[in-house]
């Protein structure tokens, strides 16, 4: 009973599994300086600000590290590894809803709002999947 009180569902160490190979691509593309759509300005939001360049690819670094610590917490079955996750979660949840409220009016960030808008839903799904999970 103890050894399968301790195991994780398997596709939560799936998400942990892409979650670790993510924050690898996310590292490669700040340290490689590859933007993605063939964009020449490198852009990362946290917390709702947008950041540009070097600033960007220092902010994308950190969320790398973070994406591949609370990946390999969660594939080591560590309880800190989902509350990690789950802090991260929040922050991603809570940088759409500032980054749209605060960009809501400004026409050169209205494609942005739109992809922001339109991405929302899908992180909160992850967002509820990863505290459905670190509960059990």
């Amino acid at each position: 009973m103890a050894s399968e009180r301790n195991r994780s569902p398997l596709d939560f160490r799936i998400f942990a599994g892409l979650c670790v190979f993510w924050s690898i691509v996310l590292l490669a593309r700040s340290i490689f300086n590859l933007a993605a759509g063939g964009v020449p300005n490198f852009e990362d939001v946290i917390f709702g600000v947008k950041f540009h360049g070097d600033e960007a690819r220092v902010t994308m670094a950190l969320q790398a590290i973070v994406i591949f610590a609370f990946g390999i917490g969660i594939l080591m079955r560590q309880r800190w590894g989902a509350i990690l996750a789950l802090l991260y979660m929040a922050q991603v949840v809570a940088g759409h809803m500032i980054f749209i409220a605060s960009n809501l009016g400004v026409e050169s960030q209205r494609v942005h709002v739109k992809l922001a808008t339109y991405e929302s839903p899908v992180v909160l799904l992850i967002a509820f999947y990863v505290w459905y999970r670190s509960r059990s």
